[in-house]
């Protein structure tokens, strides 16, 4: 029985429960991979430089809460999220490491993120001021990280706007505390890292002008792909994210060992044969050339199997790449199991991952839908019972 393979997760992370411990479908978490993986970021970016773990959109698939405990046990010294709300959940579930909002944080959140004592990122002078207004009412500092828009073109401070944010943050007085300032690569997984260099050499006067207001301010720019490639560009602390969950970005395989640590499966709910010229699926987008026999599995696009995969994606089933046939529904998806002998309702098809030797990795996944593995762990859905295993 598959439930004989492992225990629920519990409080760990808010999804269904399984009835009489028999899923149809369900996402194996392996505890002790991600613990491994963040083990090996930390021993390979040594001592000195301490490594946040990304936990942000519910650890990337995987439960923040667990994924945050496992980090933490492995070596991860911090933890990042997105959002106020992720950040909550972390420490109501009783976890006390340093965090860091890298999005936005609207000024209705403000007391209870100083309250938790969790890190605020800021960007421009309006929400310096906002915030300083607040943590004078809460009757404690605010700490804060200003985030600097290196070249992303995405959500930080302009560079001609850094020395005003920083004269602000000083002007708080004990209100605010600078505690880090931080930017974002654009292309740090790029083979030519020409754009990345460019990006940390301006962020490096930025750098100065902070440790002019607070000379133990945080000083951090990497995600998994430039933790992995440029040593020059660790700092103080590194903030990697896929890498955790046991995908190398491109230009770094094999630098640290890696486990993905995520399995999702389905069951087989029918076998049958289609005769040559029937067609699968809505809209008739595939049609058998011969005669075929066809498994059902129990996992769709509310599962998080994007209809990209439609006639382009595999599952894996008795340890052989079946392809996807027809248009990824709902609820199922048709799998040509031509090449498989004596599979049943019941067997079980692994949409994302494997045993043993044989795997389907996110990345794989990804590359077949046109998108990356992020997504495809992202996107495992909220019906999915998360498993520790």
């Amino acid at each position: 029985m598959i439930a004989d393979r492992f225990d629920l997760c519990g409080d760990l992370a808010a999804w269904p429960n399984p009835i009489e411990g028999r899923p149809v479908k369900w996402a194996e978490i392996d505890a002790g991979a991600l613990a491994a993986n963040a083990g090996a970021i930390a021993a390979h970016v040594g001592p000195d430089v301490a490594v946040m773990a990304m936990v942000k959109a519910n650890g990337y698939g995987h439960g923040a809460v667990l994924a945050a405990r496992c980090m933490v046990a492995g070596g991860a010294r911090w933890l990042g999220v997105s959002s106020p709300e992720e950040a909550v959940q972390l420490r109501d579930a009783g976890i006390e490491a340093p965090m860091l909002i890298v999005g936005w944080s609207p000024p209705s959140a403000h007391r209870a993120l100083i309250a938790a004592s969790v890190d605020i990122t800021v960007y421009d002078l309006a929400e310096v001021e906002t915030l300083s207004v607040r943590a004078r009412a809460a009757g404690r500092p605010a700490r804060v990280h200003l985030k600097v828009d290196s070249g992303m073109s995405r959500l930080g401070a302009p560079l001609d706007q850094v020395h005003a944010i920083l004269r602000a943050i000083r002007d708080a007085g004990p209100h605010l505390r600078l505690a880090g300032v931080f930017t974002h690569f654009a292309d740090a997984d790029a083979e030519d890292p020409a754009f990345t260099r460019y990006q940390h050499e301006r962020f490096l006067p930025v750098v100065d002008a902070a440790g002019d207001v607070d000379p133990d301010v945080l000083v951090h720019c990497a995600n998994s792909a430039a933790a992995l490639r440029f040593p020059e560009m660790r700092h103080d602390l590194v903030r990697p994210g896929i890498a955790l969950y046991g995908y190398a970005p491109p230009e770094s395989a094999g630098v640290v060992p890696l486990r993905p640590a995520l399995t999702f499966a389905a069951c087989v709910t029918q076998v049958k044969t289609v005769r040559a010229g029937d067609t699968v699926g809505y809209g008739r987008t595939w049609t058998a050339e011969r005669d075929t026999r066809l498994a059902t599995v129990a996992a769709g696009c509310a599962d998080g199997v994007h209809r990209t995969q439609s006639n382009r994606g595999h599952v894996l089933i008795g340890g052989v790449r079946c392809p996807i046939v027809g248009r990824v529904s709902m609820d199922m998806i048709s799998v040509d199991v031509s090449a498989v002998d004596g599979i049943g309702p019941g067997d079980e098809a692994i949409v994302i991952g494997g045993r043993d030797t044989v795997h389907l990795g996110a990345d794989e996944v990804g590359e077949a839908g046109g998108t990356v593995a992020y997504e495809v762990l992202c996107a495992v859905s909220a019906r999915v019972p998360r498993i520790l295993v």
